[in-house]
């Protein structure tokens, strides 16, 4: 089967407005490098990059030409660039982003939502850029899908993006069905999948998705033919299958009709011997998505988990809407929300007995070395784009696997998978220089992929400080969301250390960071349902007004706050009660 290419054009790098070349050679001198391989450590290596590529990798010093970049690699660990197995850039995380999940149109249009998702994708690459993701694969989603990887990502700084179209189906949510750029394509005979895949292969797929999705009135069994075709489609024009196949039966099913990679878990039942021989023989990757379904329920309740990397790194707008069920009413939600909300126990056991299945799954698979890959399904309800990432791995470790399987699973396991491992995945001459530059060891600790000291993406070397630069409302957003959380080092952290807040018009009320510390990290401890929801807002250039109406226990008020923000950090607020 071939190599899926990695189309570069001219090695260069464009944000918005600004182009940058490609530093002619870059060399990191004497630094500890992970063998993901191997799995041991590379002390003292010297690596030269040219252009885009790994030029060569030695214990022997790299003579430096008078335009070469040093970088001193001492007490620094380098690894190959991280790879998002699955996400979904038609989806942006948010609790509006699936109405066949959770129907709120009448709450937020669909069709701004639809806008929204291709209005952040430029964003949502900085972010997996800046927490060392250097490739993405979209399993699936509209036609846009191939204008985001030969037009968005090539004018914009951008991790490697792979992508295919419509996934292929024998159910398309009602929600789905009248939009112009349909992202699942109802299919139920082997002539509809036909007419698909040819008018999805001029656009040059990097492979292909089935959702195998099954039920009483399309049993696994029955559709079963129209997968085989799609598969042999698919492998005639050399690409790699990809299918969703949740239950045992039908991952095993999948396989046999030809399916190269399994992108989420099995999760109704233990595996057995017969679908781990099935998948070594067949050299299937496994992919285990663990948290995606349990982020669902956590979102219809507004109980995000409030992770640091979320309030840190998510797209501050796109996580705010993950407690906006605390704004609406019983009136205005679902019949099934309003039961949940009455009780979600049942919900609960369903995720801990699905948890439990999955990671004895991930760790059986992994002892009988079944290549497994790191993917978080990110795009879907309540999981964010890049800032799933560490969670996802985070859940990998429960299941008791050792941090360097976890690192094969997020680098040379996931390139291996997409055919991609002559290219990247690995830090070896003449691959894809997508490294990232860590000051800690992960195989020591797995939080310490949160070290990361520089990102080089096909050579060019990014600061992790520079790709992030958020608007005013950004900031602000982020700072309201770590409030709504309780979390005041995410809260602290979007303030400046000369912070100044007033009384309207100029009284002044706090005069330090630490005081403001002090005074908020006592209420966040001592009020239980804190709840700031934004009324209105108007930005204009570095001030941000809101009105804000604000729960403190059983109490409610509205408030003005004017922010300014000045170089990344909220610099003076003025309250008006």
């Amino acid at each position: 089967m071939k190599q899926i290419s990695i189309i570069l054009g001219v090695f260069i790098f464009c944000t918005t407005n600004i182009c940058a070349q490609v530093d002619s050679s870059v060399i990191i001198e004497n630094t500890n490098i992970i063998d993901v391989e191997t799995g041991k450590i590379k002390t003292k290596q010297n690596i030269l990059i040219e252009a885009d590529k790994i030029s060569s990798v030695s214990s022997k010093k790299i003579e430096s030409k008078e335009d070469s970049k040093v970088i001193n690699g001492t007490d620094k660990y380098i690894m190959p660039g991280m790879i998002d197995t699955h996400i979904h850039f038609f989806q942006t995380g948010s609790l509006y982003t699936r109405p066949d999940a959770l129907d709120l149109k009448h709450i937020f249009s669909y069709n701004d939502e639809i806008q929204f998702a291709k209005d952040i994708v430029p964003d949502s690459f900085k972010r997996y850029l800046r927490l060392g993701i250097t490739s993405v694969m979209d399993v699936g989603g509209p036609f846009y899908n191939f204008q985001i990887r030969d037009s968005v990502a090539k004018n914009n700084i951008s991790p490697n993006v792979f992508v295919t179209g419509p996934l292929f189906s024998p159910y398309q949510p009602e929600a789905f069905s009248k939009l112009e750029d349909i992202p699942i394509e109802k299919i139920t005979s082997i002539d509809e999948a036909t007419i698909l895949f040819n008018k999805m292969l001029p656009y040059k797929p990097d492979f292909i998705k089935i959702w195998y999705i099954t039920s009483k009135d399309f049993p696994a069994e029955q559709t079963y033919p129209i997968v085989e075709h799609i598969s042999k489609l698919t492998h005639q024009n050399n690409l790699k299958l990809t299918v969703h196949a949740t239950n045992l039966k039908t991952a095993k099913l999948a396989i046999k009709a030809g399916a190269d990679i399994l992108v989420h878990s099995v999760r109704d039942k233990i595996v057995d011997k017969e679908f781990i021989d099935l998948l070594k023989k067949n050299e299937v990757t496994y992919i285990p998505t663990l948290i995606v379904s349990k982020n669902y329920g956590k979102s219809f309740l507004a109980k995000p988990d409030n992770h640091p990397q979320d309030l840190a790194f998510a797209n501050p707008t796109v996580y705010r809407s993950l407690t906006d069920m605390n704004k609406l009413s019983d009136e205005v939600v679902p019949e099934r929300i309003k039961e949940l909300r009455k009780d979600s126990k049942w919900l609960d056991e369903r995720y801990r007995k699905a948890d439990s299945i999955m990671l004895i799954n991930l760790k059986i698979l992994i002892d009988n070395q079944v290549n497994v890959a790191t993917g978080t399904d990110a795009g879907n309800i309540g999981t964010m784009h890049a800032s799933s990432y560490i969670q996802e791995i985070e859940a990998m470790q429960k299941s008791g696997i050792s941090n360097i399987d976890i690192i094969k699973a997020s680098t040379i396991n996931a390139a291996k998978g997409f055919g991609l491992d002559t290219s990247i995945g690995s830090i070896e001459q003449g691959k894809l220089a997508d490294l990232v530059i860590l000051d800690k060891n992960p195989l020591d600790d797995i939080q310490n992929l949160n070290t990361i000291s520089n990102v080089i993406k096909s050579g060019k070397i990014l600061q992790p400080s520079e790709l992030i630069k958020e608007t005013p409302e950004q900031v602000v957003q982020r700072q309201v969301n770590a409030y709504n959380a309780r979390d005041i080092d995410a809260f602290m952290d979007t303030y400046a250390d000369d912070i100044k807040i007033y009384n309207f018009p100029d009284q002044l009320s706090v005069d330090s960071k630490e005081k403001m510390r002090k005074r908020f990290e006592s209420m966040f401890e001592r009020v239980p349902n804190l709840y700031c929801e934004i009324k209105n807002r108007i930005v204009l250039d570095n001030k941000v007004v809101d009105r804000e109406y604000v729960r403190f226990n059983e109490k409610y008020s509205n408030v003005i706050a004017i922010y300014e923000v000045n170089n990344g950090k909220i610099s003076k607020v003025t309250f008006l009660r």
